[in-house]
C-alpha cells in the first residue's frame, strides 16, 4: 500500500501540473527517503509539522537523505486523509500546498506514507536541483 499510494500521490500532481503547464515531477528515491523519515517522525510523536522537536531543519534532512546541490525545495505534510485522492484534494485546496504543487520551477518529488494508529500520515518533498 505505502509505494502505490507514495506513487499515486506523484501522479495526481503531475496531473494538476499539467493542467497548469507545468513539467511532469519526477520521483527521487532521495526525497522520497527524506519523506518516509519526516513522515515516520510525525506519527511516531502524533504531531503534524514541518519540524519536530529534535530534528533537523528540512533543507538539513533533505541533503542527509541524498538530494544535494539543490537551489530550491519545499514540503507539504498531512494526517487523517484516507486516499491519495483525498490528501491532494484537500493540498489543493490550500493556497501554500498549492503553490508548491504548481510551482513550475520545482522538478523532483518524493511521497512519504506511513499508518499509524489507523491514521494515514503524508508528506511530499519537492525539489530543483
Amino acid at each position: 500500500m505505502q509505494t502505490s499510494f507514495e506513487t499515486r500521490v506523484l501522479q495526481l500532481t503531475n496531473r494538476h501540473r499539467s493542467a497548469k503547464g507545468c513539467a511532469p515531477l519526477r520521483a527521487r528515491y532521495s526525497l522520497r527517503r527524506s519523506a518516509r523519515t519526516h513522515t515516520k517522525t510525525m506519527a511516531r510523536h502524533n504531531e503534524m509539522s514541518h519540524q519536530l522537536p529534535g530534528e533537523p531543519r528540512f533543507s538539513i534532512r533533505i541533503t542527509r537523505a541524498g538530494y544535494r546541490s539543490w537551489r530550491l525545495v519545499a514540503e507539504n505534510v498531512a494526517r487523517g486523509f484516507d486516499s491519495p485522492e483525498e490528501v491532494v484534494k484537500a493540498w489543493l485546496a490550500s493556497p501554500g500546498h498549492r503553490r508548491n504543487m504548481l510551482n513550475c520551477r520545482l522538478r523532483d518529488l518524493g511521497v512519504g506514507v506511513v499508518v499509524s494508529n489507523g491514521q494515514l500520515w503524508w508528506t511530499q518533498n519537492f525539489g530543483r536541483r
